[in-house]
């Protein structure tokens, strides 16, 4: 059942907060019948009669959704002129808040509560950007609570000026904006990221004011988990050495050579680290001296996947990680001798040692 916080009556619209117990009372995307909730305990609402089903996009609302919507009204207010609830029948849809700007584009705001699959989102948000509308996704106590990882990340990670990639939450309790921004992922595998409050929307404007925390890598529990990992046949590490097997090479013998402190995109999966040792590993295993550029794309993209990597999120690709991260694998190996570069190609000059190897 689909709920509101605005109706028409007679044409006009009407917020449920001053809205009498009246007949007549109709939804602004489909035009059915609506029945006004105002108990002494709750938000007011709107919500449309239980057989009738909206023909916008719409969910059953929490209270914390119902209230969180009025909260963002004011905390967008400054940004321009802020409405509830605007309807978009070009691509059915209705945004929980909208804010119309001078000169520049309207954004929508997206006050997301409930459990919401990516292809939704990325429905959202594409139809947004069909009418040059920016959608900011702000989420709520649900997805405050979960721990950074792949499945926020892919749905409604964002990049914004002074922030990075980031991801918004508002807090109703707080009446404040959680932002964690500069999500990374490091070299093993691990997310990282900072979290500020806002009290306005001055703050958001304003970036980041803080240094961000220097990154410290802890090697020798990375090789105990692995090691853990592989005790337990944890499938993703199984991947790996499977891969790693007819070369010759065990994931714990990753070379030091590789180990880096790059930061990438938070979509390599079980990490930069692993995902550079199986490119190598399957490099210094062809049975040909010179390298084409293609054979170094397939190792690339086939390693990628193999360590659990995210091609696609709603709001980026792994695309430029990727090709950034090739381009320094093999500026490290051309460093250290392993290869030589001959035009586009490159000849193997030695093999690298992996640790534990003698010879």
């Amino acid at each position: 059942m689909t709920t509101m916080l605005m109706a028409l009556l007679k044409g006009k619209l009407i917020d449920a907060v001053g809205a009498k117990r009246l007949q007549g009372y109709i939804c602004p995307a489909c035009q059915q019948r609506v029945i006004l909730h105002h108990g002494t305990r709750v938000q007011p609402y709107f919500a449309h009669c239980s057989k009738e089903v909206c023909t916008i996009i719409g969910e059953g609302e929490t209270q914390q959704h119902l209230i969180g919507k009025r909260q963002l009204l004011i905390f967008f207010d400054a940004w321009g002129t802020v409405s509830l609830e605007r309807i978009l029948p070009d691509i059915q849809q209705r945004a929980d808040c909208w804010v119309e700007r001078d000169g520049k584009n309207p954004i929508a705001v997206e006050f997301q509560c409930s459990p919401i699959m990516t292809g939704q989102v990325l429905g959202r948000t594409r139809g947004y950007q069909k009418l040059g509308v920016y959608p900011f996704w702000i989420l709520g106590e649900r997805y405050s609570k979960q721990k950074l990882g792949w499945s926020l990340i892919e749905r409604f990670a964002t990049r914004l000026r002074g922030w990075g990639l980031c991801l918004l939450f508002w807090d109703i309790q707080r009446q404040r904006m959680r932002i964690d921004h500069h999500l990374y992922q490091d070299a093993l595998g691990n997310y990282h990221g900072r979290t500020a409050w806002l009290l306005n929307i001055e703050e958001l404007v304003a970036g980041n004011q803080l240094p961000l925390p220097k990154l410290v890598l802890d090697y020798p529990k990375w090789r105990s988990r692995l090691a853990r990992d592989l005790q337990t046949k944890r499938p993703a590490v199984l991947a790996i050495q499977e891969v790693l097997y007819p070369t010759g090479h065990h994931v714990l013998d990753v070379p030091n050579f590789l180990m880096t402190t790059t930061v990438t995109l938070p979509v390599f999966g079980q990490g930069l680290l692993l995902w550079r040792a199986l490119v190598m590993a399957q490099l210094f295993a062809l049975p040909v001296l010179r390298i084409t550029g293609a054979t170094m794309n397939v190792l690339v993209v086939k390693s990628f996947k193999t360590v659990g990597g995210h091609q696609q999120a709603v709001w980026f690709s792994a695309d430029e990680a990727l090709l950034k991260a090739r381009y320094r694998l093999l500026a490290d190996l051309v460093a250290l001798g392993y290869l030589r570069p001959i035009g586009e190609n490159w000849q193997i000059c030695r093999q690298p040692k992996w640790v534990g190897e003698t010879k």
